[in-house]
């Protein structure tokens, strides 16, 4: 009997403590929007889909704290929406849901009020509700502010920040442009300007205003919230931009890495050499030189390795994992040398999901159903095994395996 009441007393503790998150409507969207209606409450709706892990950490570490569902159960409705299934499809073709996990927050008419795409912890949960109830900052007033002609930089710091966290990103290039274009070069050297500048990928390779940049590189690392870390960031973007566009349109290896040593002696940093490689994988692919292109992404790997085993480990996979997913690579041939490279890594480390996946990728490209097979069945059992949990794009490979 004691035994016994000490299991109940545990599962009632469980419970209780469950409850103390945020919780979920089981009805429709509209539905929570009349509920929401009816009790003078906004909609927070959780966008996700079965496959994706940032929505999985999200409900399994950050909803259910209490924190969370003490602001969440009085100020909302809440709604979980899987996209792929039922009403989701259509919802997320309404509201623009591309990215997952997405979170909407509405008013009680379906209004988007503050929109947030991506993870996030419990305090920037908490800060987004925040927002979603301050008309001052919710995206819908920010949009209006900003049409009715309010161009304070601290506003438009802000204002981009917005569009960057709302997934609206082509409404971002047009706000730096405009920026970039009616303000004085001397003004630039202070956070607000430089994130503009930075958030909305404005800043052109070459433009004066580059240059001003690059010639006064100590007056802007020097101004408080910018620094190294920041000045590199932005300046790396855009030259990292400058040259996939050159290696997408030359001809010439030889005139690409001129192009390359032009830039670095006016622009260089730690993450240089990372770039370089990326600009003449770009190069390869672009003038489908194959063989080119993953000899290069193997070289870079080698080198990364020598640094960390584990990034060295990862590019290999994601080259791996890009020629079985990208059909550019059906007639490159590259399907038996990228085959071999992967069962080298799990010889090396039987354990290796990541390449029982990538395998069975390409087991299924070359059509060999009973390695494929093999492969996808080792990574569900194995996943398991570690705690994970076979998600729908997992399902659907062995079901196309299955069908071959």
């Amino acid at each position: 009997m004691k035994k016994l009441l000490l299991a109940l007393t545990a599962v009632i503790i469980s419970v209780n403590l469950m409850a103390q998150g945020i919780e979920f409507e089981h009805g429709t969207f509209v539905e929570a929007l009349a509920r929401a209606k009816a009790e003078n409450k906004l909609v927070f709706m959780d966008c996700y889909t079965t496959w994706c892990g940032p929505c999985k950490q999200l409900a399994r570490d950050i909803f259910p704290q209490k924190e969370v569902g003490d602001l969440f159960n009085k100020q909302f409705v809440n709604l979980k929406v899987d996209m792929e299934k039922g009403e989701g499809p259509e919802l997320a073709e309404k509201y623009g849901v591309k990215a997952f996990p997405t979170l909407l927050f509405m008013d009680s008419e379906g209004n988007v009020l503050h929109k947030v795409v991506g993870g996030t912890d419990v305090a920037g949960l908490i800060e987004h509700a925040g927002v979603a109830k301050d008309p001052s900052k919710q995206i819908g007033t920010m949009h209006k502010r900003y049409a009715d002609g309010e161009r304070d930089v601290v506003f438009l710091s802000e204002y981009i920040q917005a569009l960057y966290g709302a997934y609206e990103r082509e409404k971002m290039l047009p706000v730096g442009q405009e920026f970039i274009a009616n303000t004085p070069k001397d003004q630039l050297a202070n956070v607000n300007a430089f994130t503009v500048i930075g958030y909305s990928s404005a800043l052109e390779y070459g433009s004066d205003t580059y240059q001003y940049i690059i010639a006064n590189k100590e007056k802007f690392i020097a101004a408080e919230g910018i620094g190294q870390e920041n000045y590199d960031g932005v300046m790396g973007q855009c030259v990292n931009a400058h040259l996939m566009k050159k290696a997408e349109s030359t001809n010439s290896l030889d005139e690409l890495m001129k192009e390359i040593e032009k830039v670095k002696e006016e622009f260089d940093s730690p993450q240089s050499s990372m770039m370089e490689g990326r600009i003449i994988n770009t190069f390869y692919l672009s003038h489908k030189q194959y063989d080119n292109w993953f000899d290069a992404s193997v070289r870079q790997a080698e080198e990364a390795g020598k640094q960390d085993a584990r990034m060295g480990e990862s590019i290999l996979i994601q080259t791996a994992y890009q020629v079985s997913m990208d059909p550019q690579f059906a007639e490159s041939g590259l399907y038996p040398k990228a085959i071999d490279m992967v069962e080298g890594l799990l010889k090396e480390d039987a354990e290796n999901l990541a390449a029982y996946y990538c395998l069975a990728c390409l087991y299924k490209c070359v059509g060999n159903k009973e390695k494929a097979l093999s492969n996808v069945n080792a990574f569900m059992t194995k996943n398991v095994e570690k705690g994970g949990q076979n998600d729908a794009r997992v399902e659907q490979l062995k079901k196309d395996i299955e069908l071959m």
